[in-house]
């Protein structure tokens, strides 16, 4: 956890979720991503109201396969809210099935 990176202890199907609150009229690009390629993208179009958007994945990995979350920045501004006393995202995982030997 100290890392922000997950690594898969075994070989197996991996469930990956992400939730993120957005807002202040700005685009949302979050990555999930798998080493280094990004597995799947959470976008939240601008609003004047709050958002809360969830994105999953289920990954095939390998032992010391990573898995994390990437804000994608692009051109533009991008808003995951947050203040002094909480940043609201979440990213949780867990296997699904180990890898038959």
């Amino acid at each position: 956890m100290a890392a922000g990176h997950f690594v898969a202890p075994l070989s197996g199907l991996y469930f990956f979720s992400l939730n993120v609150h957005s807002w202040n009229f700005k685009e949302t690009y979050v990555h999930v991503v798998h080493n280094e390629e990004a597995a799947v993208i959470l976008y939240a179009q601008p609003s004047d109201r709050s958002i809360m958007q969830s994105q999953s994945v289920m990954l095939a990995l390998a032992p010391g396969d990573r898995v994390w979350v990437r804000l994608f920045k692009r051109e533009r501004e991008n808003a995951i809210y947050s203040d002094d006393v909480d940043t609201y995202i979440t990213f949780s995982g867990h296997l699904i099935k180990p890898e038959d030997d």
